[in-house]
């Protein structure tokens, strides 16, 4: 009911960063909170079973917690497994050979955020989702069709946990992928984003 009170207010005060702020100080402070890799159109979360299974979207209370190096490297915490491109539409994988070529991630905004990394070859991929939520590298959709809802599969983000509760309960109403519900879940995220920086 308060996710929905929320979604009505922000349709009314064009996506208020102070009330969302104000929601974001409600949440009671846990532990430390670490990393996670978020799909906001799906509030999941990428998750991994084992080192050879594809990593998939989940449940983010089963999620690793990750590690995004200031070399720009994302490592499943505590272990050397690395987040790492293979090519378009394969699944990424995990490796312990990280390398910038294809383990680095740079993070980029247009009207959503983008996990992107580039090859040897050159060639530029954007973490994805397919339809089995298996995660896969694909081109860029966002450098082709900018503010398009079509890219919400490329959407992700590397937020804390303690971001994740908060986000997760104003996004429920917004899971349908309707061009307006995905132009909220938009407008939501930029401004709880915006709260926090």
């Amino acid at each position: 009911m308060k996710a929905l009170s929320l979604l009505l207010l922000l349709l009314f005060s064009g996506c208020s960063s102070a009330l969302l702020l104000q929601t974001a100080r409600s949440v009671p402070m846990g532990r430390r909170p670490f990393n996670l890799i978020f799909h906001p159109p799906t509030t999941s979360c990428v998750l991994r079973k084992s080192y050879r299974d594809p990593l998939k979207l989940g449940p983010c209370t089963s999620s690793d917690a990750w590690t995004y190096t200031p070399q720009k490297i994302l490592f499943v915490k505590g272990t050397y497994y690395c987040l790492q491109a293979v090519g378009p539409g394969q699944p990424a994988k995990l490796s312990i050979l990280c390398s910038p070529s294809d383990s680095q991630w740079e993070m980029v905004s247009d009207t959503k955020s983008y996990m992107e990394t580039k090859t040897e070859d050159g060639q530029t991929f954007c973490l994805d989702v397919d339809a089995d939520n298996t995660i896969i590298t694909n081109p860029c959709k966002s450098l082709t069709h900018p503010g398009g809802f079509s890219s919400d599969s490329q959407w992700f983000s590397i937020v804390t946990q303690r971001e994740i509760r908060t986000l997760e309960k104003s996004l429920s109403p917004l899971r349908r992928r309707s061009s307006t519900d995905s132009f909220m879940a938009t407008c939501l995220y930029k401004s709880f984003i915006s709260s926090y920086e």
